[in-house]
C-alpha cells in the first residue's frame, strides 16, 4: 500500500534452519477502509533442491478493515422533532483524497441490540431505515447533528449513525467503491409522553364467541402533562377496530370509560374486553385521552394482539403469527399444549414463525405465542409479555417425494441389429426418491411415465406403475425407438412430485444400397432392393443412364425397381448411376441424412 504500508520482518530471503519466525506487521490507517477483504498470501520455501530452490506451501490470510464507529451519539427530543448529535472530530475524517464522505443516520421504532459483527460494517438487514440519501456533515455547538422532523408523539425512536467512504472520480463529481463504518452506539428517545402508552393486548381465553382480552396502558408521563394547563377530571376512553389496523376509521368506541378527578389517581390501568371471536379475529385497541372531562387531548397509538395461523405438513406444523404494536417485541415463546391441557415451551426465536417437527399425522396438537417486547424507555413496564389466541392443527402429509432421476436405453447403445423387431424397445430406468431423499421422499407409492415421441411434443402419460419398489420399464413406441420420457413420483396420500429429468434416445438409422441385380426371370435378385433397413421414413432416389438421362424414380424406401425405365420399357444390361437422399425417423422429427448415397448399379439380365 502506499499509504502505511507493510513490513514482514526479518527482512531477508535466505534459507534458515527451523523453526523460522518472522513477523508481519501493518500499521492500517482510516485510507486503507474497504468493503471488501485484503488478501496477504504468505509463501514458504525449503531447500530440498538445493540453496536457491525446494518445495513450497502457500497461506493466505484474509484482513478487512472498517470505519470506526461515530462515538457519544445522543438523542433529544422537542417539539414535534428529534434532534440527533454525535462527537466531533470523527477519527476518520481527515482521510485522504477526500476519501470520507460524511455520516448517514439510520432509525427504527423500538431498540434494536443486536451484537455488533467487526467484519460486518453497516446497518442492512437490522430493522433501520435511513434517512438521509446523501451523506451529511452538519455541525452545532461543536457537535454533528441532524435534525429529524418525521416523528409522532409518545413513539420512541432509536437512532444509530454511520460513517461513509468512498473513491470519486477526478473532477469529484462521481463515487465508487464505497463502504461503510461499523454502526454506532444506539440511542433512544421518546417524545413527550402527554398520553397514555398502550402496554399489553393479551388474550386470555380463546373463544369464537366468549373469549376475553385484557388492555392495558400506562399513565402519561408526570412532568409531560401540565396539569395547571390541563386540568382535570381525567378520562380514559377504550377503541377497538376488528384485526390488526392503525387506521383511525377502523376505530370504534365501546362505551367503556374510565375517570379520575385528579391526575395522580389516573393510574395505570387494566381493562378485560370480552365477548370476542378471539379464535378467529386480531383486535387492535387505542386510548382517547380526555382533560376537563371531554376535551381530547390525545390518542394513544394502536396496538393489536398477536394472532397465531398454523399451517399443518407432513409430520410437522408450520407457525406463524403477526401483530401490530408500537413497541418492538424482541423475543417470541412457542407453547404446546401436553396430554394434561397445560402448555409447555417447546422454543424460542426472535423471527414470527416456526417449525414443529417430529409430530405424528393425524394427531390434533394445540399451540399459544407469548411475545416479549419493550418499549425501551425508562418509567414504562419492561418487558412488556402478551399471549396470542390458542390455535390447533393436525399435521398431515402433503409433502410430495423428490423428482426421480431417469435413464433410459435402448437397442441404439449397442451393436444389436436393429431390424430385429423384438429388440425395438426403451428400457427405462430411474433412481426412486426413496434413495435420493429419504428425509422426505421414503414415503412412494409409486410412479407415472410420460412419453413424447419428439422433441418439443406433447407429453403423454402411457402407464401408471402402482409399487414403490419397482424402478425399470419397458416401453416400444409405435414408430421406431425415439422419444423423450419423464415421470413423477406419488406417495400413499396422491402427493406428486415435480418431474424428474427429461431424458431422450434417438433412432439409429441404417439404410444400405447393393450395386446390383438380375432382372432375368430366375427368381432372384428380380429387383433393385436394399439390404433390411430401419428408421427411415422416406427417400428420393434417382438412377441415371450413360448419358445422363433420368430412367427411374421413387420415394419409397424399399423402391423395388424392376429395371424398367419410367415408360415401362425394359432397360438394357448395363451401368447405370444413382443418387438416394435419405430422410430418417429421428427424435427431433423427420431430418435428412447428412450423408447423400450415390455409386453405380449393374443391370445384368443374362443367365
Amino acid at each position: 500500500m502506499p499509504n502505511s504500508p507493510a513490513i514482514f520482518l526479518p527482512n531477508n530471503n535466505t534459507f534458515q534452519n527451523d523453526p523460522v519466525n518472522k513477523v508481519f506487521q501493518w500499521q492500517t490507517t482510516c485510507d486503507h477502509i474497504f468493503d471488501q477483504y485484503y488478501s496477504v498470501v504468505f509463501r514458504a520455501v525449503d531447500n530440498f533442491f538445493g540453496d536457491t530452490t525446494g518445495l513450497a506451501t502457500l497461506k493466505t490470510v484474509r484482513i478487512k478493515v472498517v470505519g470506526p464507529p461515530p462515538e457519544d451519539v445522543r438523542a433529544l427530543a422537542g417539539s414535534g422533532q428529534v434532534e440527533v448529535s454525535w462527537e466531533l472530530p470523527y477519527t476518520c475524517e481527515d482521510a485522504s483524497n477526500n476519501y470520507f464522505r460524511g455520516f448517514t443516520v439510520w432509525r427504527r421504532e423500538g431498540s434494536n441490540n443486536f451484537p455488533i459483527d467487526t467484519c460486518d460494517p453497516g446497518l442492512e438487514g437490522k430493522g433501520y431505515t435511513k434517512l438521509t440519501p446523501v451523506p451529511i456533515r452538519e455541525v452545532l455547538d461543536g457537535r454533528y447533528v441532524y435534525l429529524d422532523p418525521t416523528v409522532d408523539q409518545g413513539r420512541t425512536y432509536c437512532y444509530r449513525i454511520l460513517g461513509e467512504f468512498a473513491q470519486t472520480t477526478p473532477g469529484g463529481l462521481y463515487t465508487f467503491n464505497g463502504a461503510q463504518s461499523l454502526p454506532s452506539a444506539e440511542v433512544c428517545v421518546q417524545l413527550n409522553r402527554d398520553v397514555p402508552l398502550i402496554t399489553n393486548v393479551d388474550v386470555q381465553t380463546t373463544s369464537s364467541t366468549d373469549g376475553l382480552m385484557e388492555v392495558c396502558w400506562s399513565k402519561p408521563k408526570v412532568g409531560d402533562l401540565d396539569t395547571l394547563l390541563n386540568p382535570g377530571p381525567y378520562v380514559y376512553e377504550v377503541l377497538r377496530a376488528t384485526g390488526q389496523t392503525e387506521n383511525d376509521a377502523d376505530f370504534q368506541s365501546i362505551g367503556v370509560q374510565f375517570t379520575s378527578q385528579f391526575f395522580a389517581l389516573a393510574n395505570d390501568t387494566c381493562f378485560v374486553d370480552n365477548t370476542l371471536n378471539t379464535s378467529g379475529e386480531s383486535y387492535s385497541y387505542k386510548i382517547n385521552f380526555y382533560i376537563n372531562e371531554d376535551d381530547l387531548l390525545g390518542t394513544t397509538n394502536g396496538a393489536s394482539s398477536v394472532f397465531l395461523s398454523i399451517a399443518p405438513t407432513d409430520n410437522a406444523n408450520r407457525l406463524s403469527w403477526t401483530e401490530l404494536v408500537p413497541w418492538d417485541n424482541f423475543q417470541y415463546l412457542v407453547l404446546r399444549e401436553n396430554t394434561t391441557g397445560t402448555f409447555d415451551t417447546i422454543g424460542t426465536t426472535i423471527e414470527p414463525n416456526f417449525l414443529d417437527t417430529g409430530l405424528s399425522n393425524g394427531t390434533e396438537y394445540c399451540y399459544k405465542i407469548i411475545s416479549i417486547g419493550s418499549y425501551g424507555v425508562d418509567g414504562v413496564i419492561s418487558p412488556i409479555i402478551n399471549n396470542s389466541q390458542e390455535a390447533c392443527s393436525i399435521p398431515i402429509d402433503d409433502v410430495p417425494p423428490c423428482p426421480p432421476e431417469l435413464n433410459v436405453s435402448n437397442v441404439c447403445d449397442t451393436e444389436i441389429d436393429c431390424t430385429n423387431e423384438d429388440l425395438l424397445f426403451n428400457t427405462l430406468s430411474w433412481i426412486s426418491p426413496a434413495e435420493l431423499c429419504p428425509e422426505i421422499g421414503g414415503d412412494v407409492a409409486g410412479f407415472d411415465i410420460f412419453y413424447a415421441p419428439t422433441e418439443g411434443a406433447t407429453f403423454e402419460q402411457i402407464v401408471r406403475i402402482d409399487d414403490a419398489f419397482t424402478n425399470t420399464y419397458e416401453h416400444k413406441p409405435a414408430i421406431g425407438i425415439a422419444g423423450c420420457y419423464k415421470l413423477v413420483a406419488y406417495d400413499s396420500l396422491g402427493n406428486t412430485s415435480e418431474f424428474s429429468n427429461t431424458f431422450c434416445v434417438d433412432n439409429c438409422p441404417n439404410y444400405v444400397l447393393p450395386n446390383a441385380f438380375t432382372p432375368n426371370g430366375d427368381g432372384q435378385n428380380e429387383v433393385f432392393k436394399p439390404y433390411p433397413f430401419c428408421f427411415i421414413e422416406s427417400i428420393q432416389f434417382k438412377v441415371f443412364n450413360r448419358w445422363g438421362q433420368l430412367v427411374f424414380e421413387t420415394s419409397d424406401p424399399n423402391i423395388n425397381w424392376d429395371g424398367s425405365n419410367l415408360a415401362g420399357d425394359e432397360l438394357a444390361s448395363g451401368t447405370y448411376y444413382y443418387t438416394c437422399l435419405v430422410f430418417e425417423r429421428r427424435v427431433s422429427g423427420i431430418t435428412e441424412s447428412p450423408d447423400i448415397l450415390s455409386g453405380y448399379i449393374e443391370l445384368l439380365r443374362g443367365n
